[in-house]
């Protein structure tokens, strides 16, 4: 199923609230129960400096404070040294566990840079 009635239907979820990323760290748990079909899930990264990378993946399980595992095909392209990234992911929530997380890891250096991770959905019923 494809998200529909972007205007009426679709609802935003926060996955990773924006904020300056120093450290490798994971976003809140995100519940997909009321969601059905894809999930468009944006990534925004400012660069960090110097030769600072982010590796940026979803994570799902079936309990909120459960043991995460990888999304297949939840992982966004690592970000080049000190470069800026935008990037789309498509995940169908049809296929994945209850609970979504964002995880970043960074590497490469010492800096800073302004990360967030959204997503569009579509409610099972609204």
């Amino acid at each position: 199923m494809t998200i529909q009635n972007l205007g009426t239907k679709t609802e935003v979820l926060n996955v990773l609230p924006s904020d300056v990323v120093t450290a490798t760290g994971v976003g809140p748990a995100i519940d997909l129960l009321d969601y059905e079909g894809d999930i468009a899930v944006s990534l925004d990264a400012e660069a960090g400096g110097g030769s600072v990378t982010y590796a940026v993946k979803l994570t799902e399980c079936d309990t909120s404070g459960g043991t995460y595992t990888d999304v297949s095909g939840g992982g966004f392209t690592t970000s080049g040294a000190n470069a800026a990234v935008t990037e789309k992911i498509s995940i169908n929530t049809d296929s994945i566990q209850r609970f979504i997380k964002a995880s970043v890891t960074v590497a490469g250096g010492t800096g800073a840079g302004a990360i967030s991770v959204i997503a569009f959905g579509s409610k099972k019923y609204g």
